[in-house]
């Protein structure tokens, strides 16, 4: 007897919570892993008639399809003495060139290839990119393959989404790997995170190009991570939870545009907006040592730690739309809040996407309920979710006995 294996991980999302825009300029940003979070289900079954199959349902981008895995391991997959070492090192992948192939196989399996979006098709590039990159070099991939994903996260709208899916799929695999090379480790350690991120900084760079590593890092450990470019992203040694209000302004917006356009006001007021991008490293800094205060079990004046981290939101707020990326809709949300006495700001680019109100351990729940009830009268969409929980999980493993082909012709 054999066994057939269900993986299921999750993993969450994320916000920038300060250092929008300034980040690029050399500043400290912080980031905060959501209590709104991914789901990916990998689970073996037998091969069908027509061989190995990979089932893929990822309603959250409205794909379903079944590929041939097949076809996918004579295109992709190739035999090697390390087949065992190689997946646990990703930076040694040479990336252009596996994308290259990754892409080749792409054209040459997916039918419909014309009618898929961006989205949907990046999503099975990197499906394509994990499996061969970790399974690749090995021959133990013996059975099909389903993969659901289901999300909590709003696709494109500044909140980790293809981090978080990015996270799981190459967590999911790294698992699956285990299990079939006879580990059976019932959660990740340091070691498998630090490979899981890696994977999915890969990923990131199949969907933006040139990230910055921050997403995948926060999707991944969880809780904050600090961020300086061209540094190595900043792991928080402590676990902190704020309660807040994601608020959906509905409102689209292009990063790059909005990215150029404080580049050009720059262009023409060099010094000024110095100082600003100065200043909004100067809180990123600060609102993290003051979450670090938080966390202590023996905190000393939390209601004036959420005073002082309340003012840093409302200022890094103004220091943003001095720049030209707010907008009228976050303008909106963020004066409603300071009615109900609630720092709000806005998070990501700007320029529409979300708003983040914070809601300190004192505010009444009347309060949230009442501001709540007037955002979403004006056509908001409100999650009442925390910043700082768990990162990556191992949630599910299962493993049901099948019988193999040798098995069934002796009986």
């Amino acid at each position: 007897m054999t066994s057939l294996y269900d993986v299921r991980v999750t993993a969450p999302g994320k916000v920038i919570l300060h250092g929008e825009h300034s980040v690029l300029y050399n500043q400290f940003a912080v980031a905060g892993s959501l209590g709104l979070r991914t789901s990916l289900l990998i689970r073996e079954l037998q091969p069908s008639s027509f061989g190995l199959t990979v089932n893929i349902e990822f309603p959250c981008v409205q794909l379903k399809c079944i590929l041939s895995l097949d076809e996918i391991k004579n295109r992709l997959f190739e035999s090697s003495n390390d087949c065992q070492t190689l997946w646990r090192t990703p930076e040694s992948l040479d990336h252009e060139n596996h994308l290259y192939k990754v892409d080749n196989c792409f054209q040459s399996i997916i039918c419909n290839i014309g009618q898929l979006n961006s989205v949907q098709t990046n999503s099975l590039r990197c499906f394509l990119y994990i499996l061969s990159g970790i399974f690749g070099n090995t021959n133990i991939l013996d059975r099909s393959l389903k993969i659901s994903v289901n999300s909590n996260l709003t696709v494109g709208a500044g909140t980790g989404s293809s981090a978080s899916f990015a996270v799981c799929l190459s967590a999911a695999l790294i698992q699956l790997m285990k299990l079939k090379s006879g580990t059976k480790a019932k959660e990740f350690n340091d070691e498998d995170k630090t490979l899981i991120s890696a994977w999915a900084y890969n990923c990131e760079k199949i969907t933006h190009g040139t990230p910055s590593g921050i997403d995948n890092a926060t999707c991944t450990y969880g809780s904050l991570v600090g961020f300086k470019k061209g540094e190595e992203p900043k792991l928080s040694t402590f676990q902190t939870k704020l309660r807040i209000l994601l608020v959906d302004s509905k409102v689209s917006r292009e990063t790059k545009m909005l990215v150029a356009k404080v580049a050009f006001l720059r262009l023409h007021n060099r010094l000024a907006v110095n100082s600003i991008m100065d200043a909004c490293g100067h809180i990123a800094t600060s609102a993290y040592e003051i979450m670090e205060k938080l966390s202590a079990k023996d905190c000393q004046d939390s209601e004036a730690h959420y005073n002082h981290l309340s003012e840093l939101w409302n200022m890094n707020h103004c220091l943003l739309a001095s720049l030209g990326v707010s907008h009228p809709s976050l303008e909106e949300i963020r004066a409603v809040a300071m009615m109900h006495g609630l720092a709000c700001k806005l998070t990501g680019a700007g320029g529409g996407g979300y708003a983040i109100v914070l809601i300190p351990p004192t505010v009444e729940q009347t309060t949230v309920d009442a501001l709540r009830r007037i955002l979403e009268g004006k056509g908001y969409t409100v999650k009442d979710t925390q910043l700082g929980g768990h990162g990556v999980l191992l949630e599910e493993i299962i493993s049901r006995k099948c019988e193999n082909k040798d098995e069934k012709k002796n009986k």
